[in-house]
């Protein structure tokens, strides 16, 4: 993606100039940016994926039991005739792992790097549905389905805001609103980390949640850590070549913890370490039990489907990322694991993991000769991509 190019879907707007005025930093409404994604899914499409073992599903009543009652799936289908007429929302995460093609969309926000992207969570609301106003401490893109909801955008949030005791949910006691919004059939609404929100559905409807992981700077300084010590080892100690004498034997000085600091931050400020450390965490699937399902296909079967207009896609729930060194690809990570392949295919690797679908026209001129076929076969009876001839 040219990161000058106007989108329609920011409105208009580049990605430079999205990530420069708009990232992190303040709200967006495009008005129709996905027309076609609008009535992607239906409810009962989503009631069915909310009662499948395994799938994450909540339902989130204002009214319950008690006030914003939080309900867990698998739901079973007299879950949902026993809710009321009003004020209760459905939502299922990672609904793009189990629809493909709806993983599609994510091609729209390319400009921003694959490992920084969560999944598609979509929520069903009846009249006055909602999940109270609440802050998210990542980015989302909110692409409104069928229906109407109401919009409120209120002020930036942390954990000491004052929130609503006796729920789970993150519900907040006041919101200066400052945005107030009806949003229609394929309306998308960017928001910032942190900033209150709220979003009341004024008829039955859908909005697909487009949300950005944040990994949590302890999580990743762990790993770095443990990578840290694997490299330097129990043989690397402290040294102080040209101490001073001291006056206060007994006294970790500011010199002391200086020296003790800088010597430890070395451990961790080297490129390579960082590389080992953070490539497999952040290439790990969402969920930590998650095992794709392979296929092995003979390479004139890949290129037989291929000619009959089959596409090659990734798999929706396994992340993919590369390294670099020297502006080429160095080394490949598939769902937290270090993946083999041959030096001369780095460009074919490269293409893969920066796309999400790929046709034979895209994948031409690699499929004249058996080297790239073969590895791909062998990465497709893996299950991480495969073909998909139902668009």
């Amino acid at each position: 993606m040219d990161a000058n190019t106007p989108l329609p879907h920011l409105g208009g707007l580049t990605a430079t100039e999205f990530l420069r005025d708009y990232w992190q930093k303040k709200p967006l409404l495009v008005r129709n940016a996905f027309p076609e994604l609008a009535f992607r899914l239906n409810e009962e499409d989503l009631m069915e994926l909310a009662q499948e073992e395994g799938v994450e599903a909540r339902i989130v009543l204002e009214k319950g039991k008690t006030p914003w009652e939080l309900r867990r799936g698998p739901f079973d289908a007299k879950a949902f005739k026993q809710l009321p007429a009003t004020h209760w929302t459905l939502l299922v995460q990672a609904v793009d792992h189990y629809l493909p093609a709806l993983a599609d969309y994510l091609e729209h926000f390319s400009f921003l790097p694959a490992w920084r992207i969560d999944d598609i969570m979509i929520s069903y609301a009846v009249e006055g549905g909602s999940v109270g106003p609440h802050f998210d401490q990542y980015d989302v893109f909110l692409v409104q389905g069928f229906g109407q909801r109401r919009w409120q955008l209120g002020q930036h949030c942390d954990d000491e805001s004052p929130r609503v005791a006796g729920t789970p949910l993150r519900i907040l006691q006041d919101m200066d609103t400052h945005f107030d919004e009806t949003v229609n059939p394929g309306d998308l609404l960017y928001v910032p980390p942190g900033m209150a929100h709220n979003g009341v559905a004024l008829n039955p409807c859908t909005t697909y949640s487009i949300g950005l992981r944040a990994p949590a700077l302890a999580h990743m300084l762990e790993r770095v850590v443990d990578a840290a010590l694997e490299a330097a080892g129990s043989n690397q100690l402290f040294a102080d070549t040209g101490r001073t004498a001291t006056t206060q034997p007994g006294a970790l000085t500011d010199a002391d913890l200086e020296a003790l600091r800088a010597q430890v931050l070395t451990l961790l400020d080297d490129r390579e370490t960082l590389r080992h450390a953070l490539a497999p965490f952040l290439s790990e699937p969402k969920y930590d039990d998650y095992e794709p399902q392979g296929e092995e296909l003979s390479l004139e079967e890949i290129r037989e489907a291929l000619a009959n207009g089959a596409k090659l896609r990734r798999d929706p729930a396994s992340r993919c990322l590369y390294t670099l060194q020297d502006g080429q690809v160095h080394e490949l990570f598939i769902n937290g694991q270090k993946e083999w392949y041959p030096p001369e295919l780095t460009a074919f690797v490269a293409l893969l993991a920066d796309h999400r679908l790929l046709d034979a026209g895209q994948l031409a001129p690699w499929l004249e000769g058996d080297e790239a076929l073969q590895w791909l076969a062998d990465q497709m009876a893996s299950g991480f991509w495969f073909l998909d001839a139902d668009e």
